[in-house]
């Protein structure tokens, strides 16, 4: 079976689009841009062929990776743009089950005095139309969600293993229900120092007032001094003693991350989770001699991002092609640190490094002395192209 997938220019964010015979992924949405001038065109495209979506996955709730998805369900229910059998995305309904309801709870007042004390530039940040987020027009429009949990979360304490077609399955590595916890944890806490913690009210309205706020959720800025101004210079084994600091971001570690696997090709999807539970999750799937465990195609946790991507982690895995999928602005992704860890394993493989930007880190990456030395290779397109590889 061919498999064919897409990695759209999505700025800082995500967005692939993976085909495999008559079933089609899409994962994440990047920003409405992405959505405007790369996915829709290709969903066009599919649907003309006469096939639908299989799966939609919207890894986690985050400015970068839910805007595009927002706005395709939203023109998708106006123009019919392609069928969608399936979404798997979990919202607030997924984590608090039992709250009150109360009729007298003036929801839309409160909800705009947290969105101005919240979040001012919502509208610059996320796409769909004001009042509305992914959860909601998901229920509006009847989609099926998260189907194979009975819709429920998204938990690999549910379900680790599942089928999507005929030689096509999902291993879940991420979320389990801790971390789908520490979400709803760190929710309660935002609204607590913002005094709405005891408001009784509906599902609905903190659906969307929790969509929201954790896609304007901000991660630490890491500030790592790297004397990498000439290519010459870098120094790849010392970039591998700088510690390592893991993600402590509530919201990356809600991520949907997971094997797909292919015939007998599977490919590692890993959107921003966090380290701690893949590298678990990994133990429990492979036996120890069986590591580092090759997979025909790596996508980075979190841009490549060095607290995202731990040694043990990358001391596990290993591919010939690894998607580092950022314009690095914002949060200056990917770290130096963690293509050290990838560029110097040895055993053999002549790794594809490719970026859908060109930034500083695919310069320092490709002098053509530290390709040869450490069998790499860069592969980097014109400005706007989108990245595709066929396996």
């Amino acid at each position: 079976m061919n498999i064919n997938i897409k990695i759209f220019p999505a700025l800082n964010g995500d967005c692939l689009l993976i085909k495999a015979g008559e079933t089609n992924i899409l994962i994440d949405g990047g920003y409405v841009n992405t959505y405007k001038e790369y996915l829709k065109p290709a969903l066009i495209e599919l649907s003309s062929e006469g096939v639908n979506l299989s799966l939609v996955v919207v890894s986690h709730i985050d400015a970068d990776h839910i805007s595009g998805i927002l706005k395709f369900i939203e023109e998708n229910e106006q123009q019919n743009i392609i069928p969608i059998q399936n979404i798997w995305h979990n919202s607030f309904r997924h984590l608090c089950q039992n709250e009150q309801i109360d009729s007298n709870f003036d929801e839309k007042q409160v909800f705009g005095d947290i969105k101005k004390e919240l979040f001012p530039d919502l509208e610059r940040c996320v796409s769909a139309k004001q009042g509305s987020s992914l959860a909601t027009l998901l229920l509006k429009y009847n989609y099926p969600w998260n189907r194979q949990f009975e819709g429920n979360a998204v938990s690999l304490d549910t379900i680790r293993n599942v089928p999507i077609q005929k030689d096509i399955n999902i291993i879940l590595l991420s979320p389990n229900n801790e971390k789908l916890g520490n979400l709803s944890n760190y929710w309660r806490k935002e609204l607590y120092k913002n005094g709405y913690l005891e408001v009784p009210h509906s599902i609905e309205f903190w659906d969307d007032a929790f969509e929201y706020l954790l896609a304007q959720e901000k991660q630490e800025l890491r500030y790592v001094e790297q004397n990498i101004s000439h290519k010459n210079d870098i120094d790849f084994h010392r970039l591998k003693e700088y510690p390592y600091i893991p993600d402590i971001s509530p919201t990356n570690g809600s991520s949907i991350s997971f094997i797909l696997q292919i015939g007998d090709r599977k490919l590692l999807l890993l959107a921003d989770s966090h380290s701690d539970l893949i590298v678990k999750e990994l133990k429990k799937i492979f036996q120890p001699e069986e590591f580092p465990v090759f997979f025909d195609l790596i996508k980075l946790s979190h841009h490549g991002s060095f607290s995202n991507n731990s040694p043990e982690l990358l001391n596990m895995i290993d591919s010939d092609k690894i998607i580092i999928s950022t314009n690095g602005k914002i949060f200056n992704h990917p770290d130096m640190e963690t293509l050290a860890w990838i560029i110097t394993k040895k055993n053999g493989i002549k790794r594809r490094l490719y970026f859908n930007y060109h930034h500083q880190v695919c310069h320092n990456l490709s002098d053509n002395e530290i390709k040869e030395k450490y069998n790499y290779e860069v592969v980097l397109l014109t400005k706007g192209e989108t990245i595709e590889i066929l396996l």
